[in-house]
Formats: C-alpha cells, structure tokens, sequence
C-alpha cells in the first residue's frame, strides 16, 4: 500500500510542472550595418560600388515614448544583435562620435517571442 501512494504522490508531483511555458518577455532585432564609398554622384543603379562591414558602430534603440533606450555594437562582419522588451523604437546609428544618415529603417517594433531584421546602408560619397 504505501509503494501505491508514494506512487501516485511521485505523479502528481511531476504533473505540477506540466502548464503551459511563459511567452517570452522580449523580442530581438538583428541585423547589419555597411558602409559604402562611392567616386563621383552617387546614383542608386550605380555599380561597382561595394559595401563592406561597419565594424564597432553603435547602434541605440530609444522607445518612442522616451521610457527607455538600450544599445548594441556591431562586430567584425557588420552584423548586430540585441533582445528588446515589446514597442516601437527610432533607431540611431554612431560611428565613433558621429551620428550617420543611413538607409534603412528609422523606426522598428518589436514583438515578444519573434525577431525583426533591420539592415543599414551608409553611403559615402568621394568626389
């Protein structure tokens, strides 16, 4: 009789932990950040153009409401990666001290438990 109990209590102990998983609380923004030099006007169909990684930029994603703003860097391949509480950010980028006009989005909303790809172009041109 009591190897039953000692049984069933086993069982039901187990089963406490068997409810549903807890959603994540963040979202995540990825993605990369290039820079390309350019001889002459720049035109958008130009070729011959490249773009290589902007290593070390620092990217600041600040909540619209102005709550809070967290930031990331940029590795060797341009690439970036940052986990991010749900809400719509304006997106900054810095090289250095100076903050770049880019190409690409502005603003971006994150939504728990899914990621968003947010890829940057600086263009320079050289006359």
């Amino acid at each position: 009789m009591l190897s039953r109990a000692l049984v069933a209590c086993l069982l039901a102990l187990s089963l406490c932990g068997c409810g549903a998983a807890a959603s994540p609380a963040t979202g995540v923004v990825t993605g990369h950040v290039q820079i390309r030099a350019c001889g002459g006007a720049y035109r958008p169909e130009q070729t011959g153009c490249p773009a290589r990684p902007m290593t070390g930029a620092t990217l600041t994603f600040q909540l619209i409401d102005r709550s809070s703003a967290s930031t990331t860097t940029t590795d060797s391949s341009g690439a970036y990666r940052i986990d991010l509480k749900p809400g719509s950010y304006v997106v900054q980028v810095m090289e250095g001290s100076a903050k770049r006009a880019l190409a690409g989005p502005r603003t971006v909303t994150v939504v728990a438990g899914k990621t968003v790809t947010a890829d940057f172009i600086y263009t320079i041109q050289l006359l």
